[in-house]
């Protein structure tokens, strides 16, 4: 096994990957073209004549000229409707009888893009859209907006520029912002704002729609909890305010005025996930001209009913892919006649989507019910003339559209569950390859190195066979009854499958030889090297933990509670150390030879495993010497062991309680919460908590210097020292600490961040600087000290860029999980002998920890968007997407850093084969990490394929899935990165 194998594994890891994702994920087809008035002509619900002309009045003008839309980003319900909502003037809008208010429930995911296309189509938008969320383009299915403007309305438009967008031609003026720079929560604003009085006064608009963005910012930036929302609901509130008493005052127009959020915001402030504070959202429909009467309970309406109820009321078509349902109470000005009539052509529509997504839709109980209720419809309106009581009329009609909701709804049911169109042989495709895979690494860590060295031969001779059969097989099913993304002919299509035969191809052939040479090796009854690259005991121990993890995530539940997995492991591996140190003490107590229960550390190096045969000269006596002088130094007590474990273990039980995240102890307050809560339930302000955050905050950085101040240079200090302190002054221009001196100087906190991101990179340059001067001074014989001095270095680089991305309540938690590194590297696995393999799991179980010591978990609503914009001044795509990566899987980087790190200063730098060590160390720690994401891969894709149509999959199941694949991609990039650095000796 070599460095270009592992790199290769993990490549084909991540495109097959990808193809199982797209698969899952697909794009929603909806039916073509656009809606006109002709689809509902009244002729096909009865060829009646006579009822033609008693029915005219059905299709009356629109009940409203003109609408004024505002959408506030993330306004959950409890902001408007909760008792103690600042927002006044909607409340006595209320009391007067101007306002019909609902909670509209949004579908998940719960994010900007879908949530528009959801209010525009009245579709329900795929769970890919959660990516398509950073990059819209145009909206080419049937919405509200082209409708409004086939039908000649002006359509104004002022708020977040994903609208724009969408809709780049529908719009005769509009003013874009950007939704991306999330610590803007004022400009966004006040932009949208300045154009709300010009355009009423001047009146030349039909439809102006308001996307105010501040709400969601402050949400990101500090959470619901924050002093700044109440300001900001207010400010919406006297907005909304006046826009009413300038409708008001045009008694010429009737104005529908409809106030409304995209989404919620979850209790942390993200959104994304399906809590009910980030899928219920207030739904107000205001005008002068409703005098309705005040009801306290409020109705609850999905938000895709928000398309159909305001095409009627403006006469427009319904669009094509319409699955919401009018919502009946909202038909002010309709009689009994129109309502009942607006929800048949309601009906007729989402039949039509039925008839296009379902092959068997003529026996659907809800279209059945349609046809049944279209003649009862018909007869109620041919009796109106026969005699029957006008109130007992009027209720047979109430009675006839309450059915028609019940009708349509049943459709929805059905046309939901059958939207998903999976590309079911991609998937079996996929995850065949992912288990493939799987198997051929597992396989190659059991065999011995000769035997690793035979099969290549032997692979590209079964190939060609291999490649056959399978070319045929895959041909027949995509003739047959395939029309999937692994079938299509264009030239894109072409490229994927050769990439994917490719890889299923080489895996299969692999496979097969290395399973020959395996079984050969158990007829002969040799005993394998490796037993997935690990040591025994603790190795053993690791390896069955990953394994019991990965089985874990087979539910749901558990998914949604990872954390407690990371927790209960990492607590018990360092008891599990606790208790083998102190065994190894009392068994040197009673034996005159310490014999090592493990391989030697990092020196566990078999000569043929090493290209080239570099090693075959090491002098094995003077290993021999060098371990039992390592067993030497462990004779007496293991104090400092002892007590580092017991350091790590209560380290560990203060950052379970600092950020509580998953979803059954959410509610349950925590460290972080009582950091930043500047205000308590009355609102009194108490402001010794930012106090106290100053402090704790200048006093965890300071550790960390105390802590990485041994092993640096002076120059390396110094810039670490100076990236610390803008550190702590870009926490002051942001308001979330305070000067004590009143020396630094304020602004919006991007220099300071800046000058961050520029001493992090003087921090990883640094040691090549210095080689390529020491090299001019003609000193050729640096290169082992490079290599140190570089993964320190880069660890710094970690942790300064960790501690800018953080939340301010979170720098002092990161700071603890630098000192538990510090504890492991330099106490407790220095006086264990462990194989680097086994090493590598315990290091990739702490990082996992610290994801979820930062309050991340599996749902998207916990991501911290608002720090891809750290010390950024516009919004840049890639490097805010770089940021928001690193912010969030900082534990896991820091961690990974510091495993290369440690291993690394382990070597002696002065043997003769030291490149060659290190190179065999690297190869070991990738081929860990390969497995660790082979497994959980080819597992859960299979478990997520079978349960495609559980309840929770795209609650649950389907967040994990772009988690698993972003946490494989920054794994195969620092392996193939580090792999590439040692190949070339850099």
């Amino acid at each position: 096994m070599d460095s270009s194998y592992i790199a290769c594994k993990f490549v084909c890891i991540l495109i097959v990957y990808a193809v199982f994702l797209r698969s899952f994920f697909p794009i929603r087809n909806g039916l073509p073209g656009f809606s006109v008035q002709s689809d509902f002509s009244i002729g096909l619900f009865s060829k009646n004549a006579t009822l033609d002309s008693k029915t005219e009045s059905s299709f009356n003008p629109p009940v409203f000229e003109k609408m004024v839309f505002v959408l506030i980003d993330a306004l959950r319900a409890d902001f408007v409707l909760g008792k103690q909502s600042p927002m006044t003037n909607l409340q006595d809008l209320w009391t007067k009888g101007k306002v019909i208010r609902y909670i509209a429930k949004v579908h998940p995911p719960t994010v900007t893009l879908p949530r528009i296309k959801a209010l525009t189509t009245g579709s329900i938008p795929g769970f890919v859209d959660v990516v398509l969320n950073f990059g819209s383009s145009e909206l080419h299915e049937d919405n509200i907006i082209d409708q409004m403007k086939r039908a000649k309305k002006r359509v104004k438009f002022y708020g977040d520029d994903t609208w724009i967008r969408l809709f780049p031609h529908q719009f005769v003026e509009s003013d874009g912002t950007t939704s991306f720079i999330v610590t803007d929560y004022t400009e966004v604003d006040n932009n949208v704002t300045r154009h709300v009085s010009p355009t009423l006064r001047t009146g030349q608009f039909d439809v102006l729609i308001l996307h105010y963005l501040g709400l969601d910012h402050i949400g990101h930036m500090a959470g619901p909890t924050s002093p700044l929302v109440p300001p900001k609901l207010r400010e919406m509130d006297s907005i909304i305010r006046d826009i009413y008493q300038l409708v008001e005052q045009d008694t010429e127009m009737d104005t529908l005025i409809v106030v409304c959020g995209d989404h919620g915001m979850s209790d942390q402030g993200g959104h994304g996930g399906a809590t009910p504070s980030e899928t219920r959202v207030p739904l107000l429909l205001i005008s002068p001209r409703f005098t309705l009467h005040r009801e306290e309970k409020t109705i609850e309406v999905d938000q895709v009913d928000v398309t159909p109820t305001l095409s009627v009321l403006f006469g427009l078509p319904i669009p094509k892919n319409n699955l919401g349902v009018i919502i009946y109470d909202a038909l002010d000005g309709f009689c009994t006649e129109d309502r009942v009539m607006a929800l048949w052509k309601n009906a007729l529509q989402v039949s039509r989507v039925l008839e296009y997504n379902d092959a068997d839709w003529k026996f659907d109980e809800g279209y059945l019910e349609f046809q049944r209720l279209t003649k009862v419809h018909h007869d109620w309106l041919m009796s109106k003339s026969s005699g029957v009581s006008r109130s007992d009329w009027l209720a047979e009609g109430d009675k006839i559209g309450r059915r028609y909701i019940e009708a349509i709804k049943t459709m929805t049911e059905n046309i939901s569950s059958s939207l998903t169109q999976y590309d079911i042989y991609s998937l079996i495709v996929a995850v065949a390859t992912l288990w493939l895979i799987l198997t051929t690494l597992v396989l190659e860590l059991h065999l011995s190195p000769a035997d690793q060295g035979q099969d290549q031969t032997q692979t590209i001779v079964l190939y060609i066979p291999v490649t056959l059969t399978i070319m045929f097989g895959h041909v027949m099913v995509c003739t047959t009854f395939s029309t999937g993304q692994l079938c299509r002919t264009d030239p894109s299509g072409l490229v994927l499958q050769g990439l994917i035969l490719a890889v299923v191809c080489g895996s299969a052939a692999e496979l097969v030889v290395k399973f020959i040479q395996f079984w050969s090796l158990r007829k002969r009854k040799v005993r394998s090297s490796h037993s997935l690259g690990v040591s025994r005991p603790l190795g053993v121990g690791l390896t069955l933990g990953t394994i019991c993890h990965t089985l874990s995530l087979l539910s749901s539940s558990y998914v949604e509670e990872e954390h407690q997995t990371w927790y209960f492991y990492t607590v018990t591996i360092h008891l599990a150390l606790v208790t083998f140190t102190l065994g190894t003490y009392i068994s040197s107590v009673h034996t005159t030879n310490i014999q090592c229960p493990e391989t030697k550390q990092y020196q566990a190096y078999d000569e043929d495993r090493t290209d080239q045969g570099e090693m075959k000269h090491i002098d094995g006596e003077m290993e021999q010497k060098k371990e039992e002088k390592h067993f030497e130094q462990v004779k007496g007590f293991p104090g400092r062991t002892v007590m580092a474990a017991i350091l790590i273990l209560v380290l560990c039980r203060v950052l379970r309680t600092w950020n509580q995240t998953g979803n059954k102890w959410l509610d349950q307050p925590d460290v972080g919460d009582w950091l930043v809560m500047l205000c308590d339930f009355i609102q009194i302000p108490r402001p010794e908590n930012k106090c106290f955050l100053s402090v704790l905050m200048g006093v965890a950085l300071s550790v960390v210097v105390v802590v990485k101040w041994a092993g640096q240079s002076c120059v390396q200090r110094g810039v670490f020292v100076a990236g610390l302190i803008c550190i702590y002054w870009y926490r002051v221009t942001t308001g979330a600490v305070d000067d004590p001196f009143q020396i630094l100087p304020t602004d919006k906190g991007t220099r300071p961040a800046q000058l961050v991101y520029v001493l992090a990179g003087v921090c990883i340059l640094h040691p090549f600087i210095v080689h390529v001067l020491r090299c001019l001074q003609g000193d050729r014989k640096t290169k082992p000290y490079v290599a140190i001095s570089f993964c320190g270095s880069l660890q710094s680089a970690c942790i300064l860029l960790a501690l800018l991305l953080s939340k301010p309540h979170n720098v002092a938690m990161f700071v603890m999980v630098v000192l538990q590194e510090h504890l492991a590297d330099c106490t407790l696995l220095r006086h264990i002998s462990l194989s680097t393999p086994t090493v590598t799991l315990y290091y990739l179980w702490m990082g996992m920890a610290a994801f979820f010591y930062q309050g991340n978990s599996n749902s998207i609503s916990t991501v911290d968007v608002s720090a891809g914009y750290t010390g950024l001044t516009d919004y840049q795509p890639v490097l805010v997407g770089f940021l928001i990566a690193l912010s969030t899987y900082s534990g896991p980087v820091f961690w990974l850093v510091s495993l290369v790190r440690h291993v690394t200063s382990t070597l002696d730098i002065h043997h003769i084969y030291y490149h060659t060590r290190l190179k065999v160390l690297i190869l070991e720690i990738c081929t860990t990490l390969c497995w660790t994401r082979a497994l959980p891969l080819a597992v859960y894709s299979a478990l997520v394929t079978l349960q495609r149509h559980h309840l929770f999959v795209w609650t649950v199941f389907s967040p994990k899935l772009l988690y698993e694949g972003a946490l494989t991609l920054l794994m195969a990039g620092f392996s193939i990165l580090c792999l590439t650095l040692v190949k070339f000796k850099i």
